[in-house]
C-alpha cells in the first residue's frame, strides 16, 4: 500500500508540473505584452492596451481599435504582431480596450446597447479621447476590428458611434435580431468575415443566450449581412466565389457606404490566418483604409 501510494504521489506531481508548465507557456504565449493606461469611465475604473510606433508618421495617426472576444481580458488579439506591424509602416496607434462583465452579461461587452447599457460605448468613447489626448491622431480615419464577442460589439459601434468610427471589420460575431437602439447618423461601411461551418456562432441560424435574455435573439449571418445592406439601401449586389470562400460585395449604398462579406466554406470559429492567400489582416485593412469620416 505505501509503495502504491507513494507510486500515486509521483504521478500526481509529475501531472501538476506538466499542467503547471503548460499554463506558463500559455500565459507567455497569448498574454498581453502592451503598455496599459487607466482610465475612469462613469465612476468605474477600465484599463486599455496602447500600441504606439516607435517612429510617428509625418502626419496625424490612423487609429485602430482591436476588439477581443470571450472575456476580452489582457490577451493578444488574432494576427496582433502583423497589426503592429502594418501600424509601424502607417504609423498608426492601435487601442486595445480590456472588457469587463456588467449586469447579466454573459461575455465582456454589452450588447444590445441603449440608454441603461452604455458604460462600454462611453468606454470607447473615452479611450479615444485619451488617445487623441496624447496624440496626434485623424480623428476622421478611426477604425474597428472585431473577433467573436469583440465582432458582436463593433455592430453597437456602427449603431452607437458612427460619428466616430470611419469602417468597421470583424470575424465570427452577429447582432441582434431585434436592436434596441441602431438609428446611426452615418452609414459605418461594414466587412463581416465567417465560417460556414462555425460551431460556436452559427452561420445559418438564429440562436439565443443561455443566460442573457435582455440581449434578446441573435441573427444567422446571411440576415445580419441582409440587415445592414437594407439599412444602407444599397443597390447592387455581386457574389464571386472561388475554393475556399465566396465574396458578396453590396454596394451602391446611400452615403457612399458598402457592406462586404466572405463565406468561408470549410472555416470554424478559429481567426483565419488567410481568405484567398491574402493575410486575413490585410483583407480587412485593405477594406477600410478606403473610408475616411467626413
Amino acid at each position: 500500500m505505501k509503495k502504491f501510494l507513494k507510486i500515486t504521489g509521483v504521478v500526481v506531481l509529475i501531472c501538476v508540473v506538466i499542467m503547471a508548465g503548460r499554463w506558463w507557456y500559455f500565459v507567455n504565449e497569448y498574454r498581453q505584452h502592451l503598455p496599459a493606461r487607466d482610465l475612469a469611465v462613469a465612476g468605474v475604473e477600465r484599463q486599455s492596451h496602447i500600441y504606439v510606433p516607435e517612429t510617428p508618421g509625418n502626419k496625424p495617426a490612423e487609429v485602430l481599435v482591436l476588439l477581443q472576444g470571450g472575456s476580452a481580458g489582457s490577451w493578444r488579439i488574432a494576427q496582433q504582431f502583423r497589426w503592429e506591424e502594418l501600424a509601424d509602416e502607417r504609423g498608426m496607434i492601435l487601442a486595445v480596450p480590456i472588457g469587463m462583465t456588467f449586469f447579466d452579461n454573459e461575455g465582456a461587452w454589452q450588447l444590445n446597447t441603449d440608454a441603461g447599457t452604455m458604460q462600454d460605448i462611453q468606454y470607447v468613447t473615452a479611450m479615444l479621447d485619451d488617445v487623441a489626448a496624447t496624440h496626434d491622431v485623424d480623428a476622421s480615419r478611426v477604425y474597428a476590428v472585431g473577433y467573436s464577442l469583440g465582432s458582436m460589439f463593433s455592430y453597437e459601434l456602427a449603431c452607437q458611434m458612427s460619428d466616430r468610427f470611419a469602417a468597421i471589420s470583424s470575424f465570427a460575431g452577429t447582432m441582434p435580431v431585434e436592436p434596441k437602439s441602431c438609428n446611426p447618423g452615418r452609414n459605418v461601411p461594414i466587412m463581416h468575415i465567417h465560417g460556414v461551418d462555425d460551431p460556436i456562432i452559427a452561420y445559418n441560424n438564429t440562436w439565443d443566450w443561455k443566460a442573457w435574455d435582455s440581449v434578446g435573439s441573435m441573427r444567422d449571418i446571411p440576415g445580419l449581412v441582409q440587415y445592414w445592406a437594407e439599412k444602407y439601401n444599397c443597390q447592387e449586389t455581386k457574389e464571386t466565389e472561388s475554393d475556399t470562400a465566396a465574396h458578396v460585395v453590396h454596394s451602391m449604398c446611400e452615403q457612399d457606404a458598402r457592406v462586404e462579406h466572405y463565406r468561408l466554406a470549410a472555416g470554424g470559429h478559429e481567426w483565419p490566418e488567410n481568405i484567398n492567400g491574402v493575410s486575413t489582416h490585410q483583407v480587412m485593412w485593405s477594406f477600410m483604409s478606403d473610408y475616411t469620416v467626413p
